[in-house]
């Protein structure tokens, strides 16, 4: 905060389900602290002046913040994680508030607030990421007990498409299969294929809202980038402006490596594994697998082992998506960055 002369307040809120604990300042320093209950929280910054609020960015503040902001009101929604070294004394909803105060002063990374068509965009992404998790799960289960009657399947989905119904006849025709296990078995397969039909649909939902996102076309545009990754970004990059640089997004999807140290010396660790990370570097595949690389990929995939290579690959397109998503600007018009 550069400037807090346009602010006629300053408040940290600690979120919960029934009371919220408000700390708030006025321009002239004078302090109320005070417990609203859910019903009567907005009426409390109701009619006043544009004010500077704090919150932690938990299950119920993108709607607090959205009904804020709507009132003129500027909401910095914060990461508990970077939140929590400011506390002083016991825990309590009064201390975390003035924590909370705290934080929104000294430069902690912002969360976006969200517009009601990313919100919908990321509830349908979560939907899909569920199921996703769902059918994996279901399938393995029908391959593992397939097993342990000596019929061993494929780990693919392809596979398992291809092989499920020879499989269930197999057993079926088994004198040694009792039919209500073949029976159970043909339902579950059954529900498999019914979360496949629902992943299919949920594609194309999330594609037709993605359409109306800003930079999603331009996302389009960029190598390796499919609907499904483009929708991702749209919902990664809503605000662009809380990275200070390409190199911070990337850090913060999880393509840079943690490092820990003490007394003088530091210890690079490994890369966390996150589903944004994830997807770029199946983008990064799709840009390596290409027949018209750029030099640059050429080369990088020439001198680093290939799962390094990959790594870096991802690490220049988060940066360049960021660098398109802070300009507005598509791939063509983007200028070549170093990873």
């Amino acid at each position: 905060m550069d400037n807090h002369t346009q602010y006629l307040g300053f408040a940290g809120v600690d979120l919960a389900k029934k009371v919220m604990q408000i700390h708030f300042v006025t321009e002239d320093g004078e302090i109320t602290d005070k417990s609203a209950k859910r019903a009567e929280f907005l009426d409390f910054f109701r009619n006043r002046g544009k004010c500077l609020i704090g919150m932690e960015a938990c299950g119920s503040s993108q709607d607090w913040a959205r009904k804020l902001e709507a009132m003129g009101h500027e909401v910095h929604l914060l990461p508990p994680k970077a939140v929590k070294p400011f506390v002083s004394g016991q825990k309590n909803d009064h201390n975390d508030a003035i924590r909370i105060y705290k934080a929104m002063f000294n430069g902690v990374r912002r969360v976006p607030v969200k517009s009601t068509e990313i919100r919908d965009l990321q509830t349908l992404r979560r939907i899909r990421s569920q199921v996703t998790k769902d059918k994996v799960k279901e399938i393995n289960h029908v391959r593992g007990l397939l097993a342990e009657y000596g019929i061993v399947m494929g780990k693919s989905l392809n596979a398992f498409n291809k092989d499920i119904s020879s499989a269930l006849e197999i057993l079926t025709e088994r004198g040694d299969v009792s039919p209500l296990v073949a029976e159970e078995l043909r339902t579950t397969v059954q529900a498999i294929k019914a979360k496949i039909e629902r992943q299919k649909k949920l594609d194309q939902e999330i594609e037709q809202l993605a359409r109306g996102c800003k930079n999603y076309e331009n996302f389009l545009k960029t190598p390796g980038v499919g609907p499904f990754t483009a929708a991702m970004l749209c919902v990664l990059l809503c605000d662009p402006s809380i990275f200070a640089n390409g190199r911070q997004f990337a850090a913060y999807i999880g393509l840079a490596p943690r490092s820990r140290g003490s007394g003088g010396k530091n210890y690079v660790t490994g890369i966390p594994s996150n589903e944004s990370r994830a997807v770029l570097v199946e983008c990064a595949q799709a840009i390596a697998r290409c027949k018209n690389k750029s030099l640059w990929v050429e080369e990088i995939l020439r001198r680093k082992p290939k799962k390094v290579a990959l790594i870096a690959i991802a690490n220049k397109l988060a940066r360049q998506v960021w660098a398109m998503a802070n300009k507005g600007e598509s791939f063509k018009q983007m200028a070549v960055l170093t990873a």
